[in-house]
C-alpha cells in the first residue's frame, strides 16, 4: 500500500511540474498564433480592404483555443450592436488574452492598437500593425527562451519534489 501511496505522490507532483512547464509552450503558441492574425489582418487592410467584422469573422476559425477565443469574443460583441465603440469591444476581448498569461506591456501594445483601427486611414493603421509585428516578434523570442529556461526546471521541480515528499512521508 505503501508503494501505491508512493507512486500517486511521485506521479502527481511530476504531472503538476508537467503543467506549469506545458504553460510556458501554450504562450510561445499563443504569441505564434498572434503573430499569424496581425499579419494576416494587415494583408487584409492593405490588399483587400475588408471591413473588421468582415476579417475577424472570416479569421476566427483559423485559430484554436485562446487567439480564436479572442476573435469569437470580438465577433460577438461586434454582432450584438450594443453601440460599443470597437476601441471599447477591443478592450473586452484583450481580458481573455490577459488572463492566459501575455505580458502587460504587451497588452498596453494591444491596446493601443485597438484604438487605432477601423479610426484611421490604411496608411496609419498599417503603420500600427507594423510596430506592433516588431513588438510581438521581441514578446515571442523573450516567450522561447524564458521556455527553454522554465520547462526543464519546473518538469524536474515536479518530480524531485515528488521524490523528497516520499521521501519525507514514508
Amino acid at each position: 500500500m505503501r508503494t501505491v501511496g508512493a507512486g500517486l505522490v511521485m506521479l502527481s507532483c511530476g504531472a503538476m511540474g508537467l503543467v506549469v512547464a506545458a504553460s510556458f509552450r501554450q504562450r510561445v503558441h499563443n504569441l505564434r498564433q498572434l503573430v499569424a492574425f496581425f499579419q494576416a489582418l494587415e494583408s487584409e487592410i492593405s490588399y483587400a480592404r475588408s471591413t473588421l467584422p468582415e476579417v475577424i469573422s472570416r479569421q476566427k476559425g483559423q485559430y484554436t483555443g485562446v487567439v480564436g477565443l479572442f476573435l469569437a469574443v470580438l465577433e460577438r460583441a461586434m454582432l450584438d450592436g450594443t453601440g460599443e465603440s470597437f476601441a471599447e469591444i477591443w478592450t473586452s476581448g484583450l481580458n481573455v488574452l490577459a488572463v492566459n498569461g501575455l505580458p502587460s506591456w504587451l497588452l498596453g501594445e494591444l491596446r493601443q492598437v485597438g484604438k487605432s483601427l477601423g479610426q484611421s486611414d490604411a496608411a496609419e493603421q498599417l503603420k500600427h500593425l507594423s510596430v506592433l509585428q516588431k513588438r510581438l516578434e521581441e514578446a515571442m523570442v523573450e516567450a522561447r527562451q524564458e521556455e527553454e529556461k522554465q520547462t526543464r526546471l519546473w518538469s524536474y521541480l515536479g518530480v524531485f519534489s515528488g521524490l523528497i515528499l516520499v521521501l519525507l512521508l514514508f
